[in-house]
C-alpha cells in the first residue's frame, strides 16, 4: 500500500465486501444506461409510434400524401442532390485524405485543420458564403469588375449550387472516414513493395485502395445520410427558387401549425430516416465485414518523398482550398464590411457599422448569441460528464455489450436532424407523465435534442482514452477499498481528463452554428444563431446575415486553434484534423 498511498491522496477507509462494489457499480451502469435509452431510444421509439398511430388511423390519408406530387418531387430532389454531392465530396475527400496520409507536406497539419474548418462552419454559413460570392450583387466581383449584370439570376440558386455547396461542405467527412481506412493499411505492405519497384501509382491503387476498399464505401454512405438530411443549404440556395427537399419540406409543414402540420411531418421524416436508416445500416455492415487486421503492425505513414510531386500536391490543394474555401468565407466578410448589400467594398465602403448594429441593436440577435452559448455549453458540459461515465461503465463493466451500446449511442448522429427533431416534438408535445409539466416550445427541449445528437461525438475520444488505461492502479485502488466514485474522480478522471475536454468541446463546436434540429424546435425567446441567420437572410438582410455568420464562423475557428494549441495534452489523433495527417515515426 506504500506505492497507493504515495500516488493516490485517497481516504483511508475500510474495505468493503464485493457484494457492495457490485451494487454500487451496478447502479451507476444502470444510471448511465437508462440516460443513453431516454436521450437515443426512446425519441425514436416514440416516432415509431407516432407514424404507425397515423397509419393505422387514417391509412388511405398518410398513403395519399407520401404519394402526393409534393412529397415525390421533394424526395426525388433530395435523392439528386444527395447523389451528386456524394460524388463530389467522394472526388474531393479521397483525394486530399490520400495526399495528406502519404505525403509529408509542408502545410500539411495546417490544410488538414483548414479543411475540417469548412466540416465545423455550419451549412447555412457556407451556403451564405458561396451565395454572396457569386451573384450580381458580390463585392468582391464588383470589386475586380467581373460581377454578372444586374438583375441576372445568382447561378448558386438552384439544384447546380446546392449540390456544388453540399459536395464540398461534406468531402471532410468523407476524407476523415477514408483516413481512418488508409490508417489500418499496413506500413509493411508499402514498404515491401516499394523494395519490389512498385511506383507511387501502383501502390495506391493495388494496395492502399483495396484494403481501404469498405472505408470507401462507408464514405459514400455517410455523405449520401448527410446529403438526404442537410437543410441549412437547401433552405438558403433551393426554397427562394422553388427546390423543395424532405427536410425543408418537414419545415415548412411544421411552420403550417396544427395537430395535422406535426402528423404529416412526422410521416415525412419517417419517409427521410427510411432513405437514411439504409444507408446507415448499409455503412455499419460494411464496417462490420472488415477482413483488414493491422493490430501490432505500424499503419500507413507517409512514404511518397518526390519533392516535385509533393510541391505539385501541395499547391493544387491550397489553390482548391482558396476557391472552394478561403475565397467564399473572404467574400462573407467582405459582404459584412460594406454598408449595403450589394455595394463594390473599397477603402472608402468599408464599415463596421454591420457588425455594431447587428450584434448590440439587434435584441434578435443578441437573444440568438445568448441561446446558442447557453443550449451549447449546458450541453457540453452534460455529454463530457456524460461521456466519463458512459466510457468508464462500457469499457470495464459492459464490454460484451459494447457491440450493442454503441450503435444506439451514434444512432441520432447518424440519422439526419430533421428526424431526432421531429421525434423529440412527438415525445414532448404532451405533458411528462408524473410531472405533469411540458418541455415543448421552451428551451429544454432544444437542449435534450442536442444532448442526444451529440452524445456520440463527445464519447469517443474519451471512450479512447479509457480503452488505452492501465488498470494495474485501479485495481490497487480497489483493494485499498476505493468506491466506483473514487477512482473514477481520483484515478480515471485526472488521466483522461484532456479526452473529456476535446470531447465535450466538439460537441460545443457542432452545437454552437447549429440550424436543423433548433429550425424546427424553437419559439420565440428560444432562437439560435442558426434560426437568426435564416430570419435575417429570409427578411432580406444580407449584410447583417453576413456579419453574423462571420463572427459565429470566428468563434468556432477561435475554439479549434485553442484545441490545436493544446494538442499536446490530448491523445494521439483526439481531434478530427490530427486524424487526416498521421506521423510519420521513422
Amino acid at each position: 500500500m506504500a506505492f497507493l498511498t504515495d500516488t493516490l491522496p485517497l481516504r483511508p477507509r475500510r474495505r468493503r465486501a464485493d457484494s457492495w462494489y457490485e451494487m454500487e457499480g451496478g447502479t451507476i451502469s444502470l444510471v448511465v444506461i437508462g440516460a443513453v435509452a431516454i436521450l437515443c431510444v426512446v425519441p425514436m421509439l416514440q416516432l415509431l409510434l407516432a407514424a404507425g398511430r397515423v397509419m393505422q388511423d387514417g391509412m388511405p390519408r398518410a398513403l395519399e400524401l407520401l404519394a402526393s406530387a409534393s412529397v415525390l418531387r421533394a424526395t426525388g430532389n433530395s435523392l439528386i442532390i444527395a447523389g451528386g454531392s456524394t460524388v463530389l465530396a467522394m472526388m474531393l475527400g479521397v483525394a486530399v485524405a490520400l495526399v495528406l496520409a502519404t505525403m509529408e507536406l509542408r502545410t500539411r497539419r495546417l490544410l488538414g485543420f483548414l479543411f475540417v474548418l469548412s466540416l465545423m462552419v455550419a451549412p447555412q454559413v457556407s451556403a451564405l458564403a458561396f451565395k454572396t460570392l457569386a451573384g450580381p450583387s458580390s463585392p468582391i466581383l464588383n470589386t475586380l469588375g467581373i460581377a454578372p449584370p444586374p438583375g441576372t439570376p445568382n447561378p448558386m440558386l438552384g439544384f447546380g449550387g446546392i449540390m456544388l455547396v453540399m459536395g464540398l461542405h461534406h468531402a471532410p467527412l468523407v476524407a476523415l472516414t477514408v483516413a481512418a481506412g488508409l490508417a489500418r493499411v499496413p506500413k509493411s505492405l508499402v514498404e515491401a513493395a516499394m523494395l519490389d519497384g512498385a511506383s507511387t501509382w501502383t501502390i495506391i491503387r493495388w494496395i492502399i485502395l483495396p484494403v481501404a476498399r469498405l472505408y470507401l464505401l462507408s464514405a459514400a454512405l455517410l455523405a449520401f445520410v448527410a446529403g438526404v438530411g442537410n437543410f441549412g443549404i437547401p433552405a438558403l440556395l433551393g426554397l427562394p427558387v422553388g427546390v423543395t427537399t424532405l427536410p425543408t419540406m418537414v419545415y415548412r409543414q411544421l411552420a403550417s401549425f396544427g395537430r395535422g402540420g406535426i402528423e404529416n411531418a412526422a410521416l415525412v421524416s419517417m419517409l427521410i430516416a427510411i432513405i437514411a436508416g439504409a444507408a446507415v445500416i448499409a455503412s455499419a455492415w460494411i464496417m462490420a465485414r472488415r477482413d483488414v487486421r493491422t493490430d501490432g503492425e505500424r499503419g500507413l505513414e507517409p512514404f511518397i518523398e518526390n519533392v516535385a510531386v509533393m510541391r505539385i500536391c501541395e499547391w493544387a490543394l491550397w489553390l482548391i482550398f482558396a476557391f472552394a474555401i478561403i475565397l467564399p468565407l473572404a467574400s462573407l466578410l467582405a459582404t459584412a464590411l460594406v454598408p449595403a448589400y450589394g455595394v463594390t467594398l473599397n477603402f472608402a465602403t468599408i464599415t463596421f457599422s454591420q457588425f455594431t448594429d447587428t450584434l448590440w441593436d439587434q435584441a434578435l440577435v443578441r437573444r440568438a448569441f445568448a441561446n446558442s452559448l447557453i443550449f451549447s455549453g449546458s450541453a457540453a458540459v452534460i455529454l463530457a460528464v456524460l461521456s466519463l461515465f458512459l466510457a468508464y461503465i462500457v469499457d470495464r463493466r459492459l464490454a460484451r455489450a459494447r457491440i450493442a451500446i454503441m450503435p444506439i449511442v451514434e444512432m441520432p448522429y447518424a440519422l439526419p436532424g430533421v428526424v431526432v427533431a421531429i421525434a423529440c416534438i412527438l415525445l414532448f408535445v404532451n405533458p411528462l407523465p408524473i410531472l405533469g409539466i411540458s418541455i415543448y416550445g421552451t428551451g429544454w427541449i432544444i437542449l435534450f435534442a442536442y444532448l442526444a445528437s451529440f452524445l456520440a461525438i463527445a464519447v469517443k475520444p474519451v471512450m479512447a482514452a479509457v480503452s488505452s488505461l492501465e488498470r494495474g492502479v485501479e485495481e490497487a485502488a480497489i483493494l485499498d477499498g476505493a468506491s466506483v466514485a473514487d477512482r473514477l474522480t481520483r484515478i480515471i478522471l485526472p488521466i483522461v481528463l484532456p479526452s473529456v475536454v476535446a470531447g465535450g468541446l466538439m460537441a460545443f463546436l457542432i452545437a454552437f452554428n447549429e440550424l436543423t434540429i433548433s429550425a424546427l424546435l424553437w419559439s420565440a425567446g428560444t432562437e439560435t444563431l442558426g434560426v437568426a441567420l435564416l430570419n435575417l437572410e429570409d427578411a432580406g438582410l444580407g449584410a447583417e446575415a453576413a456579419a453574423l455568420a462571420v463572427v459565429a464562423t470566428g468563434v468556432v475557428a477561435g475554439l479549434m486553434g485553442v484545441l490545436e494549441a493544446a494538442h499536446r495534452f490530448f491523445p494521439e489523433n483526439a481531434l478530427p484534423w490530427h486524424q487526416l495527417c498521421p506521423r510519420k515515426t521513422s
